[in-house]
């Protein structure tokens, strides 16, 4: 009977979303506790949080089970090339 009130995908944004804002706000949280203003744990906690969560989403959901891995890897590169500027971009900012 739930099956007919869901579309295609509605899990997937469901528990997506959910996860993304719990890590999102850990992120905030964690780095505001160590003094900042939380807007880089934000940040990370969101580019974490949407790699973790489109992976769990996307298993749980049989209609796009097949894309987890891909979904997942996508985001993480993503995260990466941040992590990288981030840093380069504190480096430069130390140096002048």
């Amino acid at each position: 009977m739930i099956e007919k009130l869901l579309f295609d995908g509605d899990i997937f944004g469901i528990v997506d979303n959910g996860i993304l804002v719990a890590v999102t706000l850990y992120g905030i949280y964690k780095e505001r506790e160590s003094g900042g203003s939380g807007a880089v744990g934000g940040m990370f906690g969101a580019l974490i949080g949407n790699a973790l969560s489109d992976l769990v989403a996307a298993l749980i959901d049989p209609s796009a089970r097949h894309l987890a891995i891909g979904v997942f890897a996508g985001c993480m590169y993503v995260t990466v090339v941040a992590y990288i500027g981030f840093k380069l971009y504190r480096l430069y900012r130390k140096n002048y």
